[in-house]
């Protein structure tokens, strides 16, 4: 029996060890496992929600910094320019994404968009944030809207446009629609759970990180494994 109860001691500690590091944010268990199974290429999304960030300070392993850009037709990100422009001068690959509405059409959130982003071969394809609520959208209404926004990205950036996703918005509005175009998924609990095979490519492991120059916590992603941020460039590249 004392054998039991040190050893139930023990299990207490370090279990509240690990939860407090994981609330935290300087340990979280799903960026433990992505880096356990091959996951290396590390990467970060930032938007206004984080205060000013110290780019010389942020740890280059990170090879790819994804920023909000905009949303709507007409609300430009307040931090945007900056973070785009010192991510940029400290040596970050970076993209751009689009918070996708219902309010305003596919075309003018495009045009919006558009006169925001910069065009370059050496930035992550267009990005579209789709995480609006599926009981109160029609199916048909989101991919109109879709449809003519990502036809708009795409013959200007000439690059496909990559869906950031959760599994509400992917299994209502993308699954089986859209087969060109790759995913950015979120799942903080497990590996991603998509059954389209090569679909997801961006995955966002972590809402909690901590990271050196970023006040606050920051959302922390890994590419699919083997996959290089060039890779993922050139990969979506439209000739």
């Amino acid at each position: 029996m004392e054998k039991f109860i040190k050893f139930l001691i023990i299990v207490i500690i370090v279990g509240g060890i690990a939860g407090f590091l994981e609330i935290s944010g300087y340990l979280y268990h799903n960026e433990i496992l992505a880096q356990i199974a091959g996951y290396n290429t590390q990467g970060l999304d930032i938007s206004h929600h984080q205060e000013k960030v110290n780019w010389t300070r942020v740890d280059p392993k990170y090879k790819f910094i994804i920023l909000k850009a905009t949303e709507g037709q007409n609300f430009l990100d307040t931090d945007f320019l900056y973070n785009w422009n010192n991510a940029r001068l400290n040596g970050f690959i970076v993209g751009a994404y689009h918070f996708f509405t219902m309010t305003s059409s596919g075309v003018a959130q495009a045009d919006f968009y558009i006169s925001k982003v910069s065009a370059s071969d050496k930035t992550l394809p267009p990005i579209i944030d789709l995480e609006i609520s599926t009981k109160k959208y029609k199916k048909k209404d989101v991919i109109k809207n879709l449809e003519e926004m990502v036809d708009k990205l795409e013959k200007h950036y000439k690059k496909r446009v990559i869906f950031y996703v959760n599994y509400n918005t992917y299994n209502v509005y993308i699954k089986g629609e859209f087969p060109k175009n790759k995913i950015w998924i979120t799942d903080y609990k497990y590996f991603p759970r998509i059954k389209e095979d090569n679909r997801w490519i961006i995955w966002q492991v972590s809402r909690r990180g901590r990271i050196d120059g970023i006040p606050g916590f920051t959302d922390k992603n890994v590419l699919r494994k083997g996959m290089t941020v060039e890779d993922l460039i050139e990969q979506n590249k439209i000739n």
